[in-house]
């Protein structure tokens, strides 16, 4: 499996992921989390990335029930990192077209499936809208301990806004060097609008863009689960770190 042989082959990445695994993990058996929305405020902020590999070392375990969705139906990209042909895809069932099961993928992991997106030219807006979206998740639900979700950025499209009620979590994630302030504040904000619980935030990139941090990702958790804390302080050197 290439995304696993990746994974070992960074060993730096490879703590930063399993750190942030077993701290949902915790969370997840603690609050009664289970369904876990990945967001940012813009494009090119490592959602993909942060689900599949998550989502590789959580099916790692042979007691748990893994389950990683792309809901980015404008630019699906969470397949790429496991190298899978899409033969039906999560519009197809959203449109009723294809039942649930036959969309979903086995990995080599017995313990990780995956449901994927490739782009069809529906309507994104219609399909999550969609009462089919509620009954999927209501589904999923009863077969999967953890359901990993990728979501549309929150700013350019307001796709997100909407699947923001099905789920039991949210974590943003940014990119060292380049997600903004504004961008991250208009994130959170946007989940703290909907009552979205904030479980945290991951930061990447933070090897190349604060080498003195010495990671390669970073995992930040809001204390109080709401996301009312502050978003991470910029400085002049284009750096970022996050305060609780």
């Amino acid at each position: 499996m290439q995304i696993l042989d990746r994974i070992n082959g960074d060993w730096l990445m490879a703590t930063e992921i399993r750190k942030l695994e077993a701290r949902l993990w915790r969370v997840a058996q603690s609050d009664g989390v289970q369904v876990i929305l990945f967001a940012s405020g813009g494009r090119q902020a490592g959602k993909s990335t942060t689900v599949a590999y998550l989502a590789t070392v959580l099916g790692l375990y042979p007691d748990r029930r893994i389950i990683a969705v792309d809901l980015d139906l404008r630019d699906p990209r969470l397949g790429t990192h496991f190298d899978i042909e899409i033969a039906t895809g999560v519009a197809s069932v959203l449109k009723g077209e294809s039942p649930l099961d036959n969309a979903i993928i086995r990995t080599e992991l017995p313990n990780l499936d995956l449901l994927l997106a490739s782009q069809d030219g529906s309507d994104p807006d219609l399909l999550l809208r969609n009462t089919a979206m509620s009954q999927m998740i209501s589904e999923l639900r009863k077969g999967y301990d953890m359901i990993l979700l990728d979501s549309p950025a929150l700013i350019p499209v307001a796709d997100t806004t909407v699947l923001l009620p099905f789920v039991d979590g949210v974590v943003l994630t940014a990119m060292a060097g380049q997600t903004t302030k504004p961008e991250l504040k208009r994130a959170r904000d946007f989940c703290i609008g909907m009552e979205a619980k904030i479980l945290g935030l991951v930061v990447g990139n933070v090897q190349e863009a604060a080498p003195e941090y010495g990671g390669g990702a970073g995992y930040h958790r809001y204390p109080n689960g709401n996301g009312t804390n502050r978003v991470p302080e910029e400085k002049e050197s284009g750096k970022s770190e996050v305060r609780d």
